[in-house]
């Protein structure tokens, strides 16, 4: 799986990271996320990624307002 379709899943699966609790996710991130969303293992690894530093952003610009 490449390409656009592949990129917008991986985009759908970091969103759904960042907004989704940790008490309401039903497995680990990488299991949720290969089925849920149908990713690879590293696509699924991505999304981590890419959530994680969304998060890491944010929470720096959080820091520059206050």
């Amino acid at each position: 799986m490449t390409g656009e379709r592949e990129i917008q899943l991986i985009l759908a699966g970091a969103e759904w990271l960042r907004t989704t609790p940790k008490e309401q996710r039903p497995r680990p991130s990488i299991v949720e996320l290969r089925e849920r969303f149908g990713l690879n293992a590293r696509a699924a690894l991505e999304a981590v990624r890419m959530a994680t530093d969304f998060n890491k952003l944010e929470a720096c610009n959080d820091n520059a307002e206050a």
